[in-house]
């Protein structure tokens, strides 16, 4: 049985601080002048160290706690042959060259599965849009759910800042492209490089560092603004079977059961208590029979039983989550 978040975090803390330890210590010690002292001892020291003690660690901290696959022990003593082979002289590795080969083949092997089943896993749910897919792909990989979900943030948010100008949305989705909000968008985008090159002109006079580092702020910024627009292009919200998936572009998204819906109706303001999902102004609200999670940026998490939204045709979209009889209403 895998062991709680709370613990397996716990567990990948202590492996990375102990190998933080290890190679830390071994670094220094080869570094310094008592190693041209005893240079055969020390590097013999250092090479066990890199190797064999590196290894148990991970393999006390992590994989015996359920918290790493044993694969990663071997990665890990792969990797100690190899930083022993760089960075330490005089390293007596003989036969763990050889072993130390074959075993980072064996990782890079390990990699390409692990790489290949977030991909796979990833199509399988790519209905779910772009972050969540990334992230049961990251979760299949026995990465951590939480961390899987701020890893296939970033990655979905570079992929659609990116790739979105050359693809285009599925068909049978209800847009929002009438509120006008690509369009502010784009202004927003226009002044965001208008006022980094201009505070980038002025700061590069102070420190040409602090310029840079304000500019690449701006265009991570930027780079969101793009993603964020792109999402709402691209995955808007739809019926897909007997769900509906509500999505603010890389902001919420959620998968409701149509079933679980109490009534949508048109609106031309949020009501007190609700969760606004709308861009600009709201056109529908749904009222649900019990509240449901909508996941937000970073694995951020929201609970809520009644969703503003803005949807260009509201008519459709009450139309095809109620019964006819209540089309309307």
């Amino acid at each position: 049985m895998a062991p709680p978040i709370r613990a397996r975090t716990q567990s990948l803390l202590g492996v990375a601080a102990a190998l933080i330890a290890v190679y830390a210590a071994i670094f220094a010690i080869v570094g310094s002048a008592m190693f041209a002292r005893a240079p055969g001892p020390i590097a013999l020291a250092a090479t066990l160290d890199l190797t064999v003690t590196a290894t148990a660690l991970t393999w006390w901290f992590g994989v015996r706690t359920q918290a790493l696959s044993p694969w990663i022990a071997v990665a890990v003593l792969s990797w100690g042959v190899a930083s022993a082979r760089r960075w330490v002289p005089h390293a007596p590795l003989g036969a763990l060259v050889a072993i130390g080969g074959a075993l980072e083949v064996a990782t890079v092997a390990w990699l390409v599965v692990r790489i290949r089943r977030v991909v796979r896993v990833a199509r399988a749910a790519s209905a779910e849009g772009p972050i969540d897919a990334i992230a049961a792909g990251l979760v299949a990989a026995r990465i951590p759910a939480r961390l899987a979900a701020i890893l296939a943030t970033e990655l979905a948010v570079v992929g659609l800042a990116l790739t979105g100008w050359f693809r285009r949305p599925a068909a049978g989705g209800f847009s929002m492209r009438s509120t006008g909000w690509l369009l502010y968008a784009g202004v927003f985008g226009f002044l965001v490089i208008v006022e980094s090159a201009a505070a980038h002109l002025v700061l590069a006079m102070w420190s040409p560092l602090v310029a840079w580092i304000a500019s690449a702020s701006s265009a991570y910024a930027l780079l969101w603004l793009l993603a964020d627009a792109q999402a709402i292009r691209l995955y808007p919200v739809a019926v897909d079977g007997e769900l509906l998936r509500v999505r603010l572009g890389i902001r919420w998204r959620a998968a409701i059961p149509v079933a679980a819906i109490a009534s949508i109706e048109r609106v031309r303001a949020v009501p007190d208590g609700a969760l606004d999902l709308a861009l600009v102004e709201p056109t529908v609200l749904i009222t649900l029979r019990a509240p449901v999670e909508l996941r937000g940026l970073l694995g951020k998490r929201r609970r809520a039983g009644r969703i503003a939204l803005t949807i260009d045709d509201p008519k459709a979209l009450i139309a095809a989550v109620t019964p006819p009889s209540f089309v309307g209403r």
